[in-house]
């Protein structure tokens, strides 16, 4: 049996270190943006945005081997078998070598035709989209060959390393974007092409990280072919559910730029850029936690897992509905501060992709209790499906002439609530979940919780407008989100750990 006290105190201590790494990302990640746009204009900022996307669209492989390897390193670690670790550190690079070579063939050929005769960009800007788009690839295989090493690290629950390089990272990007305002070169291309040379730095960071705190990260060419079989049968699967997931993200931004040109795209790259900042809090916390789902599962302690799943779910959905309310609410304020010059429609993009994110944020845990077990065939068909749903309802959606932002209506039936269902029916199916009390003891708070909040966040929206609606907010809202959470969200043992915690944090302090 594990040490359950000493799990929870390192996911405490992971998830500390990785609030303040996303607090400063997030701030970080933000300016960013804003300086972006300005420097790019609203113009460049949509061409690169739509030309990322074509690249964006073949990171399904990235991600699925990424999966792979932090499922199968997490497992090995769980068995404390550390001659297993080393061999499948060393059949992931393999892995990664050969799908980047694949990648880079398939980018030069269909994605180039695609880049020059399927979409649309302002006169004079085809030449420096095709340049940006060359450097994008090289950023994307940078970043490809990086995973191994990111999947050891979160695998180790090293997460103060992958703390602190988060940090350099967002500010070497910054110092990008500040840089390309002192050149007289063409910005979007300088901007693409220090990208790649930041996503080489830190691939260095990584290795050097990896190879002197690991001795099972040392790339000695070792292929396992048995190893090689089981991580490419399960990198299978994940490819097949990864492209779907993919391809209907770029292919919306596609359908956005073939109905709306690139001032839609630039509104939807704003309401990505906010996505990512909120959801990068909750990722946080479930990032803590993964490495304990798969390891617990290893060890064969399913109730842990179980456990686990019940209250990632429900702390995740605490993390995000206040931040994504007040959000919500001071959409408009908060772009016009941030940019200035807001793109038309990204208020309403924001508002219903940070929707999305609310329910992301309760079924997350699903997935990574579905990948700890490897049996993934059946559930990787039935997203895929979904996915495929969502992009043929937004091809009709856009038919119709509805305003761009509307077409997200069908990523909040499809990606949140149809693959909610999606995940409560597998891992009650492939690790026995009790799903009635899980629907008992942390759906049924959540949904308890939003009834209390929605019409009072709703009175409070349609009496004040800007900086009154901010401060209102954040003092009604805030407080009465609290007080509820506490006596309706969280069950009594969960409210006595959350005051020794806090007790706990206040006499180190």
């Amino acid at each position: 049996m594990s040490d359950y006290t000493s799990d929870n105190k390192r996911i405490a201590k992971n998830t500390l270190a990785l609030y303040a790494r996303t607090i400063i990302v997030m701030l970080v990640s933000l300016y960013v943006s804003r300086v972006l746009l300005e420097k790019l204009g609203v113009s460049d900022f949509g061409v690169y945005s739509v030309v990322g996307s074509i690249v964006i669209l073949f990171s399904f492989i990235d991600n699925a081997l990424t999966l792979a390897s932090q499922r199968f390193l997490a497992v090995s670690l769980g068995e404390g078998d550390m001659g297993k670790m080393t061999r499948v550190f060393n059949t992931a690079i393999s892995i990664q070598l050969i799908m980047v070579a694949t990648a880079i063939i398939l980018l030069e050929t269909a994605g180039v035709w695609f880049l020059n005769n399927r979409l649309s960009f302002p006169e004079g800007r085809l030449e420096a989209a095709n340049w940006a788009y060359q450097f994008s690839i090289m950023t994307f295989c940078l970043n490809f060959l990086r995973a191994p090493y990111a999947a050891s690290v979160v695998a180790y629950e090293r997460l103060d390393f992958f703390a602190y390089a988060s940090i350099v990272d967002a500010l070497l990007k910054l110092g990008i974007v500040l840089a390309i305002g002192f050149s007289e070169a063409d910005k979007l291309i300088l901007y693409a092409g220090l990208l790649s040379l930041e996503s080489f730095t830190m691939l260095i960071v990584y290795k050097i990280f990896c190879n002197r705190a690991f001795t099972t990260c040392r790339y000695n060419r070792i292929l396992d072919r048995a190893i090689f079989s089981k991580m490419f049968a399960f990198s299978g699967w994940t490819l097949f559910g990864g492209f779907a997931n993919v391809a209907t993200q770029n292919g919306f931004l596609f359908l956005l730029n073939m109905f709306w040109g690139v001032v839609a795209n630039a509104a939807m790259g704003i309401a990505n850029q906010v996505l990512t900042a909120l959801t990068t809090f909750v990722a946080s916390f479930q990032t803590s936690f993964q490495p304990q789902i798969v390891k617990s599962y290893a060890q064969g302690e399913i109730s842990r897992v179980s456990s686990l799943i019940n209250s990632t779910s429900k702390f995740s959905f605490a993390l995000m509905f206040l931040p994504a309310t007040l959000l919500i609410i001071n959409i408009d304020l908060g772009l016009e501060i941030w940019l200035g010059n807001v793109p038309e429609y990204a208020n309403r993009f924001c508002q219903l992709l940070v929707s999305c994110c609310i329910i992301d944020a309760i079924t997350g845990p699903f997935n990574a209790a579905i990948m700890a077990t490897g049996k993934i065939s059946k559930y990787q068909i039935a997203i895929g499906i979904s996915f495929a749903i969502d992009l043929v309802m937004s091809y009709i959606l856009c038919r119709t002439g509805i305003p761009p932002y509307l077409i997200l209506i069908s990523r909040i039936m499809t990606r949140g609530v149809l693959n909610g269902f999606i995940g409560m029916y597998f891992i009650k199916t492939l690790i026995g979940h009790d799903v009635k009390t899980y629907v008992k003891r942390t759906l049924l708070p959540i949904f308890s919780l939003m009834a209390i909040m929605i019409p009072i966040a709703y009175i409070v929206y349609v009496n004040f407008e800007g900086f009154p609606l901010l401060f209102v907010s954040i003092i009604v809202v805030g407080i009465s989100f609290l007080v509820s959470a506490y006596y309706v969200l969280f069950s009594e043992s969960e409210r006595e750990y959350i005051l020794s915690f806090v007790k706990k944090f206040r006499n180190r302090g």
